[in-house]
């Protein structure tokens, strides 16, 4: 029966080609862009979930809460905190703490390279971390100061296929010093949020910090639950934790955050790297089955549609002695068969398209699709699930015929399912809406972000970090850098150079803030919330073409200006403030107790947006600084690239040991929106494939629609129609079915579009005009592709069409 089966299904297959191909193509592209973006939201959700305890393991963060309202949120954490928490709670089985360096300048022999992924590992490291050790020892490996931990890459890069054991790195800049090469532990994989390619002993920075400070939060502190402790009963003991060690009117307060949660679920400032996005993932979630479902609709039509022309068939089953069920298996198989083809063919185009998938998320997930067990499970899984989805409804409606009206010839299509392929077909349509008006906003959102005016000039500037020297060099370092900015401006191509603590264009949380409360004396009380600082000197306004709105800028030659300041408008509006003028010369007081730092203002900066347009312009104060850590240079637009030559050759004069990295602030910029310009070119990638399987699904469908309709198109050309009232009458059918479809996805657009855009403090108005723009790309499509079809049949003469049977 089996044999028969899959006899007559191949023939019928075989028998109508164009369908059968419609079918296998729509299915086999479905289901290889689903699996694809499934591999690539298996990736974004397993990031840190390879550790061994990885669900135990919780990042120890903080909250400033004002007013019973969270006003900021701090990555990072004090460097006893730790501590305090194994110290007190029975719930903590372990901590770590651990500090991010970047811009460490490494020598071994000849060859000076910067790596900018190096952390401080204490001997809890690993144990939290259970990262494979290659060599050494995990117990001892951190336990002397000077001490290196390589990764494998890392170890090869410097040492080749040498034992590194014992060796020893130069570590050059602030500490000046050789290290010792104590361990080598497996790569870091990509999927986890705090990367590194080299650990230096906790012991080495002891020299340097206070460890018992509750000042300075520059630490990550990551802390192991026991395995029946509840989050819930921990996190409700933090608050008196945190009375007890940031004093009783503090209002920062400990959080802990399951360290799985990171990447996608994490708004907290000075993360480790930019996280990513849980809207973005679930958006891509959503396009992944719409695109699904798409294929699956296309089948199930086309299979209901052509119902008409396989009821003779199952007439003759049944008036034979077949059993409905005989039947249903019957159709069944020839779903599987479709499903099988598509589901092989879907193999072979996710492992051709998948250089360029990875290309188009920006990191390589897998190295091949056919031996991934993953994915091969998925597949196999939908490739069950597509069969029975889109076989089961054609197979109870072909087994369904009654025989006696087939063969009497009296059967047409129920009116059942005539209106489950329009629904079917609104269904398409709405998502073809959903995703083309998606798409638009997307990019729409991403050039108004980057195109904003941020309030200063990026135009041919470029910035780049000073080397990092401490100690007794110090002096004679900010000497050598006051000559080689000096050096700079004497060229022709270089127009202005200044000096700033932060560059411009870094990442959310790239920059110095208190949650010190501040007051304007005389004109204001104290004030809670976050002050952000900067330290820059009397070029960087010029440089960046910033505008002063009132007020002047430091100037170094008076003895007076150390304790000034400048604020930006935002540090105003802070203090419901809009009058610049008004404080000029008043002073600002940085702390509760009246003998507390105070610094005159002697300017206002207009707001400048310093990072990503998601966040909102903070309020920021900003200090003098002639010995600054960073360099602005605006160049030449009509000679910058003699500018850069010169910046280069004058470099390596002054700074030989230090690779120069430099980079065009614009280029910074961008690199913030990169998480934004994927998410967009994936979106509509998607998005595209999804239309072009809806589009094929109509072609086969008005296709088979335009032939069922011959005869009835013969004789309307007879009693008089032209080509344009038949084609219009056809029409007439699916512009109902694009008025439902737009209906329901344009509110369907609003609300989900409108929700994505929360994410950005600078966002662009709802657009309009572009969801009724893709509603119109849906018409014109969905009314080509319809009408291409009637036309071929309204074209041939009534004589041939009349005979049609």
């Amino acid at each position: 029966m089996f044999r028969n089966y899959f006899k007559i299904s191949t023939r019928n297959l075989l028998r109508h080609k164009l369908f059968t191909t419609i079918n296998v193509l729509g299915l086999a592209i479905g289901l290889s862009s689903f699996l694809l973006i499934s591999e690539y939201l298996r990736f974004e959700d397993s990031y840190d979930s390879f550790f061994s305890d990885s669900e135990q393991i919780h990042r120890l963060s903080i909250h400033q809460i004002i007013n019973g309202e969270v006003v900021t949120k701090e990555a990072t954490m004090y460097y006893p905190a730790g501590k305090a928490l194994k110290d007190e709670l029975p719930e903590v089985e372990e901590y770590t703490t651990t500090r991010k360096f970047s811009r460490l300048i490494f020598r071994h022999g000849e060859s000076v390279v910067q790596e900018d992924h190096v952390v401080t590992a204490d001997t809890n490291f690993l144990k939290l971390f259970d990262y494979q050790v290659l060599q050494g020892s995990a117990d001892e490996m951190f336990d002397e100061p000077n001490s290196l931990v390589l990764t494998q890459s890392k170890a090869r890069f410097y040492f080749g296929d040498q034992n590194p054991l014992g060796e020893t790195l130069e570590v050059l800049g602030h500490f000046n010093r050789s290290f010792k090469i104590t361990g080598v532990i497996e790569d870091v994989p990509e999927n986890t949020q705090y990367k590194f390619d080299i650990l230096l002993s906790d012991e080495t920075i002891k020299d340097r910090f206070d460890y018992n400070n509750w000042d300075l939060s520059n630490y990550y502190s990551f802390v192991k639950l026991v395995p029946q402790a509840s989050l819930s009963a921990v996190s409700g003991k933090l608050e008196n934790l945190s009375k007890k060690y940031l004093s009783e009117g503090s209002m920062e307060f400990f959080y802990l955050i399951p360290v799985q949660d990171i990447h996608l679920k994490s708004d907290f400032q000075y993360e480790a790297e930019i996280p990513g996005s849980e809207k973005a993932v679930s958006f891509m979630r959503i396009i992944a089955f719409f695109i699904l479902i798409i294929a699956w609709i296309n089948y199930i039509n086309l299979s209901t549609a052509r119902a008409i022309n396989r009821a003779k068939e199952v007439g003759l089953r049944k008036v034979i002695g077949a059993y409905k069920l005989q039947i249903i298996n019957q159709f069944l198989l020839e779903a599987l068969l479709v499903n099988f083809i598509a589901a092989i063919l879907a193999l072979l185009i996710s492992e051709l398209l998948l250089p360029f998938f990875h290309q188009l998320i920006g990191k390589e997930i897998v190295n091949h699709v056919w031996n991934h067990l993953p994915f091969l499970q998925s597949l196999l899984i939908f490739f069950i699930i597509g069969t029975l989805v889109s076989g089961f409804y054609p197979a109870l409606v072909l087994s369904g015929f009654k025989p006696v009206a087939v063969l009497k010839g009296k059967f047409r299509n129920s009116k059942s399912g005539t209106l489950l392929r329009k629904g079917l077909v609104v269904v398409q349509f709405t998502a073809s809406i959903v995703l083309i008006a998606g798409t638009f906003t997307v990019y729409h959102q991403l050039q108004f972000m980057q195109g904003k005016d941020l309030g200063f000039s990026t135009d041919h500037v470029v910035g780049f970090y000073l080397p990092d020297v401490g100690g007794e060099q110090w002096n004679a370092h900010q000497s050598k850098v006051a000559s080689f900015k000096e050096a700079l401006r004497k060229h022709v191509a270089v127009e202005t150079v200044g000096g700033t603590s932060h560059l411009p264009g870094g990442e959310d949380g790239e920059i110095n803030y208190t949650t010190t409360k501040t007051r304007i004396v005389g004109l204001t009380d104290l004030r809670a919330g976050a002050t952000y600082w900067q330290n820059i000197d009397e070029h960087f306004l010029e440089t960046l073409n910033m505008e002063l709105l009132a007020g002047r800028n430091f100037d170094p030659t008076r003895i007076a200006d150390t304790m000034v300041v400048m604020a930006n408008q935002a540090f105003l509006r802070k203090f419901n403030i809009d009058n610049a003028e008004s404080v000029l010369h008043k002073e600002i007081q940085i702390g509760e107790e009246e003998g507390s730092d105070k610094f005159q203002i002697i300017g206002i900066i207009k707001d400048f947006n310093r990072t990503s347009l998601k966040s909102d312009v903070e309020p920021s104060l900003y200090f003098p600084s002639y010995q600054s850590y960073a360099t602005v240079v605006k160049l030449n637009p009509k000679q910058y690239q003699e500018g850069l030559a010169y910046l280069s050759d004058t470099w390596n004069e002054f700074f030989p040991d230090t690779p120069l990295d430099y980079t065009f602030l614009d280029d910074r910029f961008a690199a913030l929106y990169e998480q934004d310009r994927r998410f967009g070119e994936i979106f509509g990638t998607f998005s595209a494939l999804a239309i072009f399987i809806a589009t094929l699904g109509l072609f086969g469908l008005s296709s088979f629609m335009a032939v069922q309709r011959t005869v009835e198109v013969g004789v309307r050309k007879v009693l008089g129609a032209s080509v344009p009232n038949i084609i219009g009458i056809f029409y007439k059918d699916f512009l109902i079915l694009l008025s439902f479809a737009g209906l329901i996805g344009l509110p369907a657009v609003y609300f989900s579009m409108n929700f994505w855009l929360e994410n950005y403090a600078y966002r662009i108005d709802f657009p309009w005009l572009l969801s009724i723009a893709a509603l119109c790309i849906v018409v014109v499509f969905a009314l080509l592709t319809v009408g291409y079809q009637i036309y071929k049949v309204a074209i041939l003469d009534p004589a041939r069409t009349l005979k049609y049977e």
